[in-house]
């Protein structure tokens, strides 16, 4: 460990020269290493210096105020992520630009690629340079009617969703929590967004292409409402089970053959 006061040579005897100089060129080759910082009076702009309890080489600030850590002189690398790459131990926070065109996480050859901070919150992904989906607490969005794709095994082919173009007020539909008990039968909605299973109508064919049979169940198993303004209805005998109720508002038929 070597420190000084000062770096200021004064006037003495020869050996006392000879020993303030020795102190002053031992700070340097040490970069000035001590157990704890350096007092203010001890520094100037642009000196290097080691905590050894610390083992973390400093430099100090342009404006003498502060130490600025460049790295721990016992790890490789400093402690750094080398260019080459590396395991990181801490957070990796990277620039706040909102930018799609040049997002802040992207690559060397690929700069409109990749992710970027819409807004608080708010994670962009970019394509192009243009923002093609964002991610919030809200769930997962994509933007401009793009698809949702699934691909067959081989990737060569997909199905996909997508929104229609004009959306006049926003809508969430909400799945039924298990499959259908009963072969054939289709999603419905209740027209508040809420899905759930039912016979799916004309339901067997004739011989060849002819559609006109219609068959529905004998057994009513869960409550149901006839949806306003539409009338319902069923061939018989209609059986409805214990505790399960068929509602028909005002306005509305449900007649049974």
């Amino acid at each position: 460990m070597a420190d000084v006061t000062n770096y200021t040579i004064e006037n003495a005897s020869g050996a006392n020269v000879r020993t303030d100089l020795n102190a002053v060129f031992g700070a340097i080759q040490s970069s000035n290493s001590k157990s704890s910082d350096l007092a203010s009076s001890q520094c100037v702009a642009g000196m290097p210096f080691l905590n050894t309890t610390t083992n973390i080489l400093k430099i100090r600030n342009s404006s003498n105020g502060a130490f600025t850590e460049i790295g721990n002189i016992d790890q490789a690398n400093l402690g750094l992520l080398s260019k080459a790459g590396g395991t990181m131990t801490g957070a990796l926070l990277i620039d706040d630009s909102s930018s799609a065109s040049t997002p802040a996480l992207s690559f060397d050859t690929d700069t409109d690629l990749g992710l970027f901070r819409k807004s608080a919150n708010v994670m962009g992904f970019s394509s192009s340079g243009t923002e093609q989906m964002i991610f919030d607490a809200n769930g997962l969005t994509l933007q401009a009617q793009n698809d949702l794709r699934f691909a067959d095994s081989d990737s060569s082919h997909y199905v996909g969703f997508k929104a229609a173009s004009t959306v006049s007020s926003s809508l969430t539909w909400t799945l039924p929590s298990a499959d259908a008990t009963v072969s054939g039968y289709a999603l419905v909605s209740d027209a508040s967004g809420t899905l759930s299973w039912a016979a799916a109508g004309a339901g067997a064919q004739g011989a060849g292409s002819d559609n006109i049979f219609w068959e529905n169940d004998q057994t009513v198993t869960q409550s149901y409402t006839i949806t306003n303004g539409q009338n319902a209805g069923s061939f018989g005998p209609i059986e409805i089970q214990n505790g399960v109720t068929v509602t028909v508002g005002a306005g509305e038929t449900w007649t049974v053959v």
